[in-house]
Order: structure tokens, then sequence, then C-alpha cells
């Protein structure tokens, strides 16, 4: 049983072709975390994946209920106050305005965003409590999928660090399925069972590495070396610091 199936996965744009034939599939509870090459299509990726664009060819499989999604940027409304953006996914859906007030709070405190701060409006946060918003927002509506377009890439290693807990105590403590878009080798190895690398011109997923332990449980040590062995010793990932800057303009 999979909580995801990408099958045969095509798109373009403009007439040029940035994905190809993806096929992959996520089970219910593993976190796959999805690397490749700058400009290889990884976030059409997952945007098709998670329905907000259709594919030109192929087909998705969605076999859960409740989907979140956590994007690039935080993509907050700058009108509304931290605790009404965590609550917003609630309120497309009918939810009552007393219920999504406190389903937004303990939201928020399982990502640790202080109760003082849920009053203010996105522009008197930090990046951190930004993005910690962000991940309550996903969380809210309890998801058992949940979609990570390379949410922390602008952050700092510190606050990198303390985000990427956060994915892993959230999706340990409700046991959500995710597809997690990164570049970045170490944050895959932290917080992922799986890895995929999506071919450097979006050709399919061109392999994959099912990662040894339990996210949260594996020392910085054996991931600096995990990192070291794919990026030294694994033709898969050879490809995995190139740059495409036609396909990034």
């Amino acid at each position: 049983m999979t909580a995801l199936t990408l099958a045969g996965i095509g798109h373009a744009y403009l007439g040029r072709t940035v994905l190809d034939n993806v096929e992959l599939a996520v089970a219910p509870g593993e976190v796959v975390a999805l690397v490749g090459a700058s400009g290889c299509g990884k976030s059409t990726l997952v945007q098709i994946a998670a329905g907000i664009i259709e594919p030109m060819r192929g087909r998705t499989v969605r076999s859960y209920a409740r989907q979140g999604m956590v994007f690039q940027e935080p993509r907050l409304m700058p009108w509304a106050t931290a605790v009404d953006n965590i609550a917003y996914p609630l309120k497309l859906v009918g939810v009552p305005y007393g219920e999504r007030r406190g389903r937004a709070r303990a939201a928020a405190a399982r990502v640790a965003l202080a109760a003082d701060d849920l009053g203010k409006f996105p522009v008197a946060l930090s990046g951190g409590m930004r993005q910690r918003a962000a991940i309550a927002r996903a969380l809210v509506v309890e998801p058992d999928f949940v979609f990570f377009d390379e949410p922390f890439t602008a952050l700092d290693q510190a606050l990198k660090r303390r985000m990427q807990d956060l994915v892993i105590e959230a999706a340990t403590m409700q046991a959500f399925a995710a597809l997690f878009i990164t570049h970045d080798l170490i944050e895959a190895v932290r917080i992922a069972h799986r890895i995929a690398v999506l071919d450097l011109n979006g050709r399919g997923v061109a392999g994959e590495r099912t990662l040894p332990g339990v996210p949260g449980m594996r020392q910085d040590r054996d991931i600096f070396d995990e990192v070291q062995s794919f990026l030294h010793d694994d033709p898969l990932f050879c490809h995995i610091n190139d740059v495409d800057e036609r396909r990034e303009a």
C-alpha cells in the first residue's frame, strides 16, 4: 500500500520538457527526500504531487485523507495575525471560529511558537517564527501527508537544524508521510527514511537509497559520513550539486 503514487509524470513549460516519465511511491508514515541538481524540476514535481499543478502526462494517486504543504517561503497573509494564518485552512473548510482558534493554538504549541507571538502580524515575526507558523499551518489540519518544498533554504544553519528537528518530531508524533524537496544532502539524511534522486534533466527518478537507522536517532558523525560516501563513492549523486542556469532563469 502507498500513500502517494506518481506514475509516468511528465510536464513542460512553453514547449520545453521539464519532467518526463517520473515514477515515485511514498508509503504511509514514510518520509522521502527528493534531491537533484538545481533546476531539474523538483519543485514542479512536488506541486504536481500536491495537486497544485496538473501534469501534462501521467497520473497521481493520493491514498490519504488530508494533506498539508510547507513552501520555500512562509507565504503568510500579511494582514492576518500568526494565529489566524495558522487557522486559515480550517476556515476554508468551515470549522467554527472558536474551534479553529483552539486547534491553531495547539498546532503552534507543537512547533514551539510562543503564545505571546500568536497575536503578532508576520512583519513583527522573525524568519524562524514565520517558518514555525507555516509549519503549524500545515499541521493544523492533522494531515496524513505533508509536502515540503525546500522550506528551510533561506535559514541560517542553526535555525535550519531546529526546523528540521521540528519536522522529525512532528512526523514521528503524528505518523504522517512526507515528500521533502531539498538540495541539501545533510538535510535529506537527517530527516528522511529514503532518498530519491531526480535525473539531471528531470527524466525520471535516477535511483533511490534507503537510509540506515531512524530519523532523529542518527548521530551527526554518521550523517556526515553517509553524505561523504554518497558524494565520493556513489555515482547516483555525481550531479547533485550541478546548476543549470537556463532552468533557474
